[in-house]
């Protein structure tokens, strides 16, 4: 009898419809930014965010909107390809409807000239549910090292 108690007790959450962890929703959001990413695929990427996005640099750069952020992804990848790409998320929570993300990155390049270098950095980012059910990028804010 107590482990029925348990095994309901563990699944009544998943029967009345509990929300899934925010961790599920955006490692699936990441693992599909890198694989836009190592594809060199710039409006993959692009729809890896709201239409109403925004890409925040460092250096006070906003790129605000898919299509300003697939122009930006398309001249990247005209001089440069993605072969690998890791987002590992470290604090992971759900903010009302929202969902805030914050981690670290590696992402290793290659060059026209054929030279591979690393990029590693922090990254902090805002995600929210699309109408199609889709979780994305609401704000973007990649720190590198």
């Amino acid at each position: 009898m107590r482990r029925f108690a348990l095994a309901l007790a563990f699944a009544l959450p998943v029967l009345a419809g509990a929300p899934a962890k925010p961790s599920v929703h955006a490692d699936a959001a990441n693992k599909a930014f890198a694989a836009a990413m190592v594809k060199g695929d710039a409006a993959a990427v692009a729809d890896t965010y709201t239409e109403d996005g925004q890409l925040m640099f460092f250096d006070g750069t906003t790129y605000k909107g898919r299509k300003a952020i697939q122009e930006l992804m398309a001249g990247f990848f005209s001089g440069n390809s993605v072969k690998s790409m890791s987002l590992t998320s470290e604090e992971t929570q759900w903010m009302g409807a929202a969902i805030l993300d914050i981690g670290r990155y590696e992402m290793v390049t290659v060059g026209k000239d054929g030279k591979e270098s690393t990029s590693k950095g922090r990254f902090m980012e805002i995600l929210k549910k699309g109408k199609d059910g889709k979780w994305r990028l609401y704000r973007d804010c990649p720190l590198t090292n």
